[in-house]
């Protein structure tokens, strides 16, 4: 019973703390939004009916309740570097595409319908009994979706003038001879495998330079954490 206590009241501290967890540049991140993304409540409800021992070891002991702990900062962390980067998006004034939006909430209304195994009738049916018109769900699919896009398009901006050069993919196929053998374990020219070796070092450039960004942002905003 003292348990279940603490889990009832672990879920009834998360919902009435209203203070915010973090402020970004002077925007919060509600407690609200952080037990959105992390789940905790529902995670812990149904921990504790499934398996109580586990559930009691999370709340009872040091160590469970500081693995808690960590795994909240890390989805804090996470809804952070959404922020700045929401707020770089919007300060460079960058806006999705309504069919890029539109392609998104296409996809997750196909995504939902699959995994459930719904057809378009009966996800229609299903939203009834929520008080919904599937008008209404796609509107609450596309803020989602909204946000996705312009978070894409910040990327493409931050990333999209990566070059790779002739000198940087004669240098890999001179370092890399291994990778470059046919079936008889000959090497292959450069001019058959420059377009391959093109693809890999622009994929790795391009994920070095937004890491790049990702880190100096961080570190350059002003990020007060209260949790």
């Amino acid at each position: 019973m003292k348990k279940l206590l603490a889990l009832v009241l672990f879920v009834g501290l998360s919902a009435w703390a209203q203070a915010p967890v973090a402020l970004v540049n002077g925007e919060p991140i509600t407690k609200e939004e952080l037990d959105s993304a992390t789940r905790l409540n529902q995670i812990l409800f149904n921990l504790y009916f499934q398996y109580p021992q586990f559930a009691q070891v999370l709340l009872g002991t040091p160590e469970g309740k500081a693995f808690l702990d960590r795994y909240q900062r890390e989805v804090l962390e996470n809804l952070i570097l959404r922020k700045i980067q929401l707020q770089e998006a919007r300060a460079r004034g960058l806006a999705p595409s309504s069919a890029r939006v539109d392609e998104l909430v296409n996809q997750a209304l196909d995504y939902i319908k699959s995994y459930y195994g719904l057809s378009d009738e009966e996800l229609v049916a299903e939203l009834a009994a929520e008080g919904l018109t599937l008008e209404q769900f796609k509107a609450q699919l596309a803020g989602q979706a909204q946000e996705q896009a312009l978070l894409e398009a910040l990327k493409e901006a931050v990333i999209g003038e990566v070059q790779v050069s002739d000198e940087e993919i004669a240098a890999y196929y001179a370092q890399n001879p291994g990778q470059f053998l046919d079936a008889q374990g000959n090497l292959q020219p450069l001019a058959e495998v420059e377009n391959q070796i093109f693809s890999v070092l622009l994929a790795q450039k391009k994920d070095q330079v937004w890491e790049a960004w990702l880190k100096e942002a961080r570190e350059k905003a002003d990020v007060q954490i209260n949790l």
